[in-house]
């Protein structure tokens, strides 16, 4: 680091989705704002470059999912780092990291010991609040993505930048949109997965599903329903009761993020729903259970949301043979997953070709084109934009838009790239 000027380096999430992992730094020391994982197409993670341990001041873990903690354990190997999240992602980064090590343990250069070590570094936050940390102010903001997200803040030197982590406007059933307005920021650092694009509203895509849904069920027939873990599960759990919809079944890690999501209510928009689909949903909870659920006309809710293993893959070979049943895909799909393949070519390796009806429910909980320029319009005193965790070709066309409309041209920086202010 060259004298006192302030660093941004991107150590994962540059020209891709996922692996996020920014840092920011000054005289040597760094915040790292998450620490996130992808997969190679043989579904082995893939690390986000190295930071040593000693030089990082604190850690934030925006939210849960994989993409932003997955290697955040490797930091504890050799130090403990203060870690900032809320109440709800440290309780669910256990879960979610303990199931990654017994799927991937062979590959990680970690083990449940620190796992442990990172759990116990974290201090919880809320939405709104302020923290310190060497020479860095770290502030808090709700970014509307899942339940416990959070945006950041970093106030060093009298420069404030924005990482907007994963962020949504959309009110969703789980959660409210991000809570950006009166935020102040130089430097904006902002996901860019749908820049190219617009999500229809809300209500509308609820209503297409629930139609469907019924639809199939009438017809004697199985919804398949493949989600993640954290966030889209609960969301598609409270959508169902809230439409009335039975029998649904539950399968995977889904029953244990709805149990962790309902310990800390005040991060879900309407915990009623969720707390109403726990009482009078049916969870599996063995062979038994799960022979019987593809038999039964209804709805399966099964992680994991991209059917790259858990339970879903199980019904997929199941229910995919029948035309009366069905796959309503629900989360976004990644390059080379079984569920971009099925939407692509409408089949996987191990089922060729499905009869099953297959269809894609846009529920994002990402936001899109047009709100991302809103979040920028928001934000005042904006100087500089850095688009990461998006593919290149759609930051593109979103960098022209920002330009465009605000006459800032972005910075879009590769994995690797440092920027130095």
């Amino acid at each position: 680091m060259s004298g006192n000027n302030i660093e941004i380096k991107i150590l994962g999430s540059g020209k891709e989705v996922g692996r996020a992992a920014i840092a920011v730094g000054r005289n040597g020391k760094y915040v790292l704002l998450d620490y996130g994982v992808n997969f190679d197409e043989k579904d082995n993670p893939v690390m986000p470059l190295p930071i040593a341990p000693k030089d990082v001041e604190a850690l934030v873990l925006t939210h849960t999912h994989l993409d932003h903690i997955g290697a955040a354990p490797l930091l504890y190997v050799s130090k403990n780092i203060k870690a900032f999240a809320t109440e709800l992602t440290r309780d669910a980064a256990r879960l979610m990291l303990e199931d990654f090590l017994k799927l991937s343990g062979y590959y990680l250069d970690f083990e449940i010991e620190e796992v442990n070590k990172l759990i116990d570094n974290i201090q919880p936050v809320e939405h709104g609040q302020t923290v310190s940390a060497g020479q860095f102010l770290l502030s808090f903001f709700d970014s509307g993505h899942i339940q416990g997200s959070i945006g950041t803040i970093v106030d060093v030197d009298s420069t404030r930048i924005l990482y907007t982590s994963d962020v949504n406007l959309m009110e969703t059933k789980l959660v409210g949109p991000a809570k950006i307005d009166g935020l102040k920021a130089d430097i904006v650092i902002i996901e860019s997965t749908y820049g190219s694009t617009d999500h229809p509203p809300r209500i509308d895509v609820e209503k297409r599903f629930i139609d469907a849904v019924r639809e199939v069920i009438e017809n004697n027939g199985v919804v398949l329903v493949p989600s993640f873990s954290i966030g889209r599960g609960q969301e598609i759990l409270s959508i169902l009761i809230d439409n009335d919809v039975y029998p649904v079944r539950v399968d995977g890690m889904i029953r244990r993020a709805s149990e962790i999501s309902l310990m800390h209510r005040k991060f879900l928009r309407r915990p009623e729903l969720l707390e109403k689909a726990m009482e009078e949903y049916l969870f599996v909870r063995g062979w038994q259970d799960r022979r019987k659920a593809w038999k039964t006309p209804g709805v399966i809710v099964a992680s994991a949301g991209m059917l790259k293993g858990g339970p879903s893959r199980y019904y997929l070979r199941k229910i995919g043979k029948e035309k009366r049943n069905a796959v309503f895909l629900v989360s976004y799909q990644a390059e080379g997953t079984p569920g971009r393949e099925i939407l692509e070519k409408g089949g996987t390796s191990e089922i060729p070709k499905l009869e099953s009806r297959v269809e894609w429910f846009d529920f994002s909980s990402h936001a899109d084109s047009t709100s991302l320029i809103n979040i920028l319009k928001r934000i005042s005193s904006v100087q500089t934009v850095i688009l990461v965790h998006g593919e290149e070709e759609i930051q593109r066309v979103f960098a022209d838009k920002v330009e465009k409309e605000l006459g800032i041209k972005p910075i879009i920086p590769s994995t690797g790239d440092t920027i130095t202010l």
